[in-house]
């Protein structure tokens, strides 16, 4: 066992010491401040009984006289440094044994001292430990823990170099794991493609990642949209079939109208207006509720208002004869303070799927904040507008691949109802490179005019 004294300005710093020195399995035997700064007293190899032995050679030795009674360890006089050094030293002298560093007599507190008794007549050749009853030998859970550092700036210290130190491990994951990339032609080149299409940079790497390093480089693209479409959440099955009530929900001007108008003419076509009912609840915009009743006198269909969740209960159990009732809520920004309230009026009403409608040329934090706010609503699924209107549609399929939403509808233009599709992986996929080649080929008007 080696026992050794560390000194240091400061907690953290003594204890990168004593690591440094005994490795991982040191046990502290006692700590205190000091002028000096923090002061650390610590041990290797550590050997319960070696230790109660040199406790009771050392007290022995410090008794000249024996006491008539026992006194308390409080009142026991603590040995002089030299001659506990000395008792340690002559206790732990074995063949294995290593040097002791001088302690401090503080140390002696860190163990129970056995209780003072007459001096024996002969000294025994190997003094043994007291009996438990008396004097119950140290266990670890005695040894002192670490002080906690009790200062506010020292746990902040703390805090923040915590957190650069996750910051740096982290660059370097990614920095080996664009390394490993780099050493495969055909990862390189289906991590550009991905980063092209706007996908984000950890489904980036999880995809290139799947992708076998000796893939040939023209099967390496139809691999990689392939590990893509598996990825994708899709909806299995057509919630217009299903019917019910369906809600969409977005921020504005993602197209929940003009989407709930292209799936009521989908629906009238296939089933006739007296099934379906459309509803509103966005009653402050005069624009937004003409545009559905609009929509409504165009194909037949009853148009509703609800400006309170109660309203909108009552409304819902009078159209609860109708096969679908689509609702229109009111199109407000992911950080507007209505919108709490306006979520809490789907929650009151019972019975209503929620679909989250995002628009496809958004940003990919942009979208991912969006999908956090309306997580209240609980969304069954996502309607994908505005496919046309992008050329890095990487970013929504991110989105909806985090957060394992799945895919009902895709909109990808204001023709009703032909510009709206069902959701299918494969197709959306195979559009990755036609959007993005259609975004960067110049808008000529000439060319225009020619083609029109």
């Amino acid at each position: 066992m080696k026992i050794k004294r560390f000194v240091a300005a400061d907690m953290r710093t003594a204890l990168r010491m004593v690591r440094a020195e005994h490795g991982p399995d040191a046990v502290i035997l006692s700590n205190r401040r000091t002028e000096e700064g923090v002061e650390i007293v610590a041990a290797s190899n550590y050997d319960e009984d070696a230790v109660q032995r040199a406790l009771i050679e050392a007290q022995r030795a410090s008794e000249p006289v024996p006491a008539p009674a026992a006194p308390t360890p409080a009142a026991a006089p603590a040995p002089a440094p030299h001659d506990f050094a000395a008792a340690m030293a002559a206790a732990l002298a074995t063949p294995t044994a290593r040097a002791v560093s001088v302690l401090p007599p503080e140390v002696v507190m860190a163990h129970p001292a056995a209780p003072a008794g007459p001096a024996p007549a002969a000294p025994a050749p190997a003094p043994e430990p007291a009996p438990p009853a008396a004097s119950p030998a140290p266990t670890l859970a005695a040894v002192p823990a670490p002080v906690a550092p009790a200062d506010d700036e020292q746990l902040r210290a703390m805090r923040e170099e915590l957190a650069q130190m996750r910051a740096m491990i982290e660059r370097e994951m990614h920095r080996l794991t664009d390394e490993r990339l780099r050493g495969s032609p055909v990862r390189l080149a289906a991590m550009e493609l991905m980063e092209d299409y706007g996908f984000d940079a950890g489904i980036t790497r999880d995809i290139v990642l799947e992708l076998p390093a000796d893939t040939p480089m023209h099967r390496g693209r139809g691999l990689m949209l392939g590990l893509i479409s598996r990825r994708l959440p899709v909806c299995p099955v057509d919630p217009l079939e299903a019917g019910g009530v369906i809600a969409l929900v977005g921020p504005t001007g993602a197209g929940k109208t003009t989407t709930i108008a292209k799936l009521a003419a989908r629906f009238v076509a296939e089933h006739g207006p007296r099934d379906i009912a459309l509803v509103t609840t966005d009653t402050s915009r005069i624009g937004g509720r003409e545009q559905l009743y609009g929509y409504g006198r165009q194909l037949g269909i009853a148009v509703h208002e609800a400006d309170s969740d109660a309203a909108l209960i009552q409304l819902l159990q009078r159209l609860q004869d109708y096969r679908l009732v689509l609702v229109d809520t009111a199109g407000l920004g992911q950080r507007d303070r209505a919108l709490a309230n306006q979520l809490n009026w789907l929650r009151a009403a019972r019975n209503v799927s929620t679909l989250l409608v995002l628009p496809a040329n958004s940003h990919f934090a942009d979208l991912d904040e969006v999908v956090r706010r309306f997580g209240p609503a609980r969304p069954q699924g996502v309607v994908l507008t505005k496919v046309d209107e992008t050329g890095r549609l990487g970013s929504a399929l991110s989105v909806v691949v985090d957060h394992q939403l799945p895919l009902t509808w895709v909109t990808d233009g204001q023709r009703v109802p032909e510009d709206l599709h069902r959701a299918n992986a494969a197709s959306l996929v195979l559009r990755l490179e036609d959007l993005r080649r259609a975004a960067d080929k110049p808008n000529i008007p000439e060319a225009d005019h020619a083609v029109a």
